[in-house]
């Protein structure tokens, strides 16, 4: 009866089922003051503190995410910042504002804090400057709730997406200058300290700590933040959090010389390459894990990259070779990267002289010896030849570094000899020997040794070849197995402008 009473104003009622049979009239329709509903109190209305709240959150975590997303990290901290489940109503949570926050370091069981934070706009945002200027002179020390053009104020700040959504996808900063970076501060003592090294800061205590127990820092540090973080209730949702972790900065950005440094780090690469596949020419007890990544898959990672890295690795690397390996090497390297190869040691052992002769030594020594090779068919010993000669010439060596363990040390000024004049050029040689655990140590020659290397001459180094070597079949050719000395002599004055007396 009352809602039809309150529906009637001044109309006659209509039996239900009979049809009306009059018609309206000006005096029938009602005023529109008496049309309106009662007003409610709608979830979207300023007025209401707890909607207004609630929009804050969210706009406030929508810019500290966008921090977390592109901010100067500490490269120590993995952890996330949350608000307070039960915020207090009566506060504001706003960019450059004191909110308080949860920290939880992911490091530990349950280690929760109550830190206080302030979250400043990218200096770049003039507009939102002028907007919050111009809010804080106007309503300096008044509530947020005081005023219709308060709220609008804010409202324009508040991304389209978070007002109508309770989730959305943050974008990086269109600029990458410094200026325009959120910039996070977190409370200490009476003062003020960045993000950065706050966490960085949490991260040494800890580190400290373990330095003095270290058996039972895990355990007993444990506990104790799990008994500390229970005062703080339930753990936060995740939809209140934000992951805070180590970020790389954009890696093009990077100085070049800091780029090379971390790609030679990621591949485990050092100042020495050891392509050396003998192992019984170079001995090392102390065997490294196997790099992350080889030089050849870093070298795929950016073109761009490559201008100066590539140029780099061939520069500062010593690259290590035992009897094979070499020409498959440079052939690789290309003829764009041969004559960046600066510094090459070689491992040749006890073979090193029979090495160099067949495959280093000018044509004249080689062609009187000949050692042999066991190629089908055999012609392919001369290509390979024809190619390693040619692939060295490209190379100027600042550093060639020769292993002098194991080869016999009446081989060596041949072995000197032919290197000397293998290569496009060689500006310094040096001699190391190793011992059984793999330690290197530098060989100065004495001074008889050092008058060997700088006077003979080829016909010399080859008579002495063949005295020493004559009876092993692999160090020459057959046809000098039944050769008297005399007739090796006859045999190399045929060529006197090559081999002088």
């Amino acid at each position: 009866m009352t809602c039809q009473s309150s529906l009637d104003m001044g109309r006659p009622s209509t039996p239900m089922g009979s049809p009306s049979t009059h018609k309206t009239t000006l005096s029938s329709i009602p005023s529109p003051k008496a049309s309106l509903p009662s007003p409610k109190k709608s979830l979207r209305n300023p007025s209401n503190k707890h909607w207004v709240q609630e929009q804050q959150r969210k706009t406030f975590l929508y810019h500290l995410k966008l921090w977390s997303l592109f901010h100067d990290s500490s490269p120590y901290f993995h952890g996330k910042i949350s608000l307070f489940p039960d915020s207090q109503v009566g506060s504001e949570i706003g960019l450059s504002k004191s909110v308080a926050c949860i920290l939880t370091d992911t490091a530990f069981t349950d280690a929760r804090k109550r830190i206080v934070i302030r979250l400043f706009p990218p200096q770049k945002d003039s507009t939102y400057k002028r907007r919050v200027s111009g809010h804080t002179k106007r309503h300096d020390s008044m509530d947020l709730f005081g005023s219709d053009l308060n709220f609008s104020e804010w409202q324009r700040a508040v991304p389209d997406r978070t007002k109508n959504e309770g989730t959305h996808e943050p974008s990086l900063p269109s600029n990458g200058s410094a200026n325009g970076y959120y910039k996070l501060v977190v409370r200490c003592g009476a003062g003020w300290i960045s993000a950065r090294e706050y966490f960085s800061k949490i991260y040494f205590t800890h580190l400290e700590a373990q330095k003095l127990n270290p058996r039972t820092y895990m355990r007993n540090v444990d506990q104790s933040l799990t008994n500390r973080s229970l005062l703080l209730g339930q753990p936060p949702s995740e939809k209140d959090s934000v992951t805070v972790q180590p970020l790389f900065h954009p890696f093009r950005r990077l100085p070049s010389e800091l780029q090379e440094m971390i790609l030679t780090i990621a591949a485990g690469h050092t100042r020495a390459y050891n392509l050396c596949y003998d192992s019984h020419l170079v001995h090392n007890s102390k065997r490294k894990s196997p790099s992350p990544i080889s030089l050849s898959m870093m070298f795929q990672i950016s073109k761009a990259t490559n201008k100066h890295l590539i140029p780099y690795i061939f520069h500062s690397t010593d690259f290590h070779f035992g009897l094979t390996g070499f020409t498959n090497f440079l052939w690789q390297a290309g003829p764009a990267n041969r004559p960046e190869i600066r510094r090459l040691t070689f491992h040749f052992g006890k073979l090193a002289l029979l090495h160099c002769v067949r495959w280093l030594a000018p044509d004249p020594v080689f062609e009187l010896l000949e050692p042999p090779v066991v190629t089908s068919p055999r012609s392919l010993q001369f290509f390979w030849r024809c190619q390693i000669q040619d692939l060295v010439r490209d190379l100027d060596l600042l550093t060639l570094t020769i292993n002098l363990k194991g080869v016999p040390p009446e081989d060596i000024p041949m072995v000197i000899h032919i290197l000397k004049n293998a290569f496009g050029s060689l500006e310094r040689l040096l001699f190391v020997d190793t011992d059984k655990y793999g330690n290197s140590k530098k060989v100065e020659f004495d001074d008889k040794t050092k008058e060997l290397l700088g006077k003979q001459s080829w016909r010399e180094m080859c008579r002495g070849y063949f005295e020493r070597h004559r009876i092993h079949q692999y160090f020459l050719k057959w046809e000098l197995l039944r050769v008297e000395s005399d007739e090796f002599e006859g045999l190399m004055d045929d060529d006197k402008e090559f081999f002088v007396c």
